[in-house]
């Protein structure tokens, strides 16, 4: 689906299969996607702030300039793995992971 630019302010979205999205630029704060899958999905300069991403499945799934709080992040990059079919980015390079 292409979610490019979309907002989706405090959407509920847990378990929703949103695997290749394109939610570039979208405006995603307060959004929950709690057990999501989100394999390739691409969150380019999203703005999700305070998007909750508790047990979704981000392998693939490129972060590049996306907002995200430094806790988000830190949580994000225990799971993070693989690189988006689409971009060619590492899932955890784009989250800044150590």
């Amino acid at each position: 689906a292409n979610l490019s630019g979309v907002s989706l302010f405090g959407a509920h979205l847990e378990g929703a299969n949103l695997k290749g999205a394109n939610l570039s630029y979208s405006t995603l704060d307060n959004a929950v996607f709690n057990k999501a899958n989100l394999t390739n999905a691409i969150f380019s300069g999203a703005f999700a702030f305070h998007a909750q991403f508790r047990d979704a499945i981000i392998d693939g799934a490129d972060f590049t300039d996306a907002l995200l709080r430094k806790d988000t992040r830190k949580e994000l990059c225990k799971n993070a793995k693989g690189i988006n079919t689409i971009t060619s980015n590492k899932t955890r390079d784009t989250l800044f992971c150590e």
